[in-house]
């Protein structure tokens, strides 16, 4: 099995997205409640669902570094294998990490994801491995 060499994970601010979601829906299920005539059922579902989006997040690393390949996943669903021989180029544009590779029918595919979403001393960390494992 391949050792991980390299995790990155979400922010904070981004980890916790969705538990700030929940804790609004709640509140406004709360105030829902104190009407007779007002039926809290969709603002307590979708507390119900931020919340699980919550709890899937906060341990969900986004970019999971191998020896041979790299695993970026944004999100509980969505899971990209990318091999470092299919890397073609690693770019910031406009607060957007965009990373462009070749997948394996020879289509060029792009993966996209704002800076943000990853803490800045982590940022580093990861352009220094994306364009080490950069062939030209």
């Amino acid at each position: 099995m391949n050792k991980i060499e390299t995790e990155i994970g979400l922010s904070s601010s981004a980890k916790n997205k969705p538990l700030y979601f929940a804790l609004f829906m709640g509140a406004i299920s709360i105030i829902a409640l104190q009407a007779t005539s007002t039926i809290p059922g969709m603002p307590i579902g979708l507390a119900i669902l931020f919340s699980t989006l919550y709890i899937f997040n906060k341990n969900l690393k986004v970019f999971t570094f191998f020896e041979k390949h790299f695993v970026f996943q944004a999100g509980i669903i969505g899971k990209k294998n990318v091999a470092y021989s299919a890397l073609k180029s690693y770019a910031v544009e406009k607060k957007i990490i965009v990373i462009t590779y070749q997948n394996p029918n020879e289509k060029e595919k792009k993966i996209k994801f704002p800076i943000s979403q990853i803490e800045s001393d982590q940022f580093q960390v990861l352009e220094h491995t994306l364009k080490s494992k950069i062939t030209v």
